[in-house]
C-alpha cells in the first residue's frame, strides 16, 4: 500500500484522520410525486403507495463531499448499499437525515490504488425516531 493515492494528492491517512465526519443535515419530506417518480423508476405500478425503505436513497448527499475524500484521486463507484428498516415510511413523513463517515479501507485493484469509503446516514422521524439507516460504500480511485 502507498501513502498516496497514484492520481490523488490525498492519503489514506488523511481518510482515517476524517472518520466522523458529517455532511450538513437534511430535511425531506416523502411526497406522493417522490414515490410515484421512483415507482416508475424501477418499473413499478405507478400508482402503488407502499413506501420502500430504498426510496430514502433520493435523499442521500450524493457524492459525498468530504474534502478529504474529493482529494484522494478521482472520480466515484459505488461499492454496495445496505438499507435497514427500523420504522416503515409513509407517505407526508418528513426524514432529518446527516450522512456520517465512518471508515476507509485501502486496496490495490487492476487500476491502481483504491480508497473503500464507509458512509452512514440515518433518517429519523420529528421525534427522533430512527426510521431507516443506510450503509453506503463509495470507492475512491
Amino acid at each position: 500500500m502507498t501513502d498516496t493515492a497514484e492520481t490523488g494528492t490525498g492519503s489514506i491517512e488523511a481518510l482515517r484522520a476524517a472518520i466522523g465526519w458529517t455532511a450538513d443535515e437534511r430535511v425531506d419530506v416523502v411526497e406522493r410525486r417522490h414515490l410515484r417518480d421512483y415507482r416508475r423508476a424501477i418499473g413499478a405500478d405507478e400508482d402503488g403507495t407502499e413506501v420502500p425503505a430504498t426510496i430514502t436513497a433520493c435523499f442521500l448527499t450524493e457524492p459525498p463531499t468530504m474534502p478529504e475524500a474529493l482529494a484522494y484521486g478521482m472520480g466515484w463507484i459505488n461499492g454496495g448499499d445496505r438499507f435497514e428498516v427500523h420504522r416503515p415510511l409513509r407517505l407526508g413523513d418528513e426524514v432529518t437525515s446527516r450522512l456520517t463517515f465512518t471508515g476507509v479501507q485501502e486496496k490495490s485493484g487492476r487500476t491502481g490504488t483504491l480508497a473503500l469509503l464507509t458512509f452512514v446516514t440515518e433518517f429519523r422521524l420529528p421525534d427522533g425516531t430512527l426510521a431507516v439507516r443506510h450503509v453506503g460504500t463509495r470507492v475512491r480511485r
